[in-house]
């Protein structure tokens, strides 16, 4: 386990933004995101920070089918 403020210090950020990412108040950059896959060796990837359409949000081909 690794303290916020070690974790913080190894990506370059600050650790109230560390702590903003654990409670979702916050998304990373892409460069961010990319750079706490590399330093977790993975373990987080960046395409986790991505959010997933909801049911209730049409994608580009259910607007066209309308």
């Amino acid at each position: 386990c690794i303290k916020q403020s070690d974790f913080a210090a190894v990506l370059g950020i600050t650790q109230s933004m560390v702590s903003r990412l654990i409670t979702g108040a916050t998304t990373p950059s892409l460069d961010l995101a990319v750079r706490i896959e590399r330093v977790t060796d993975g373990a987080v990837p960046a395409s986790a920070w991505i959010p997933l359409p909801s049911a209730e949000t049409p994608t580009p081909n259910q607007e066209d089918a309308a």
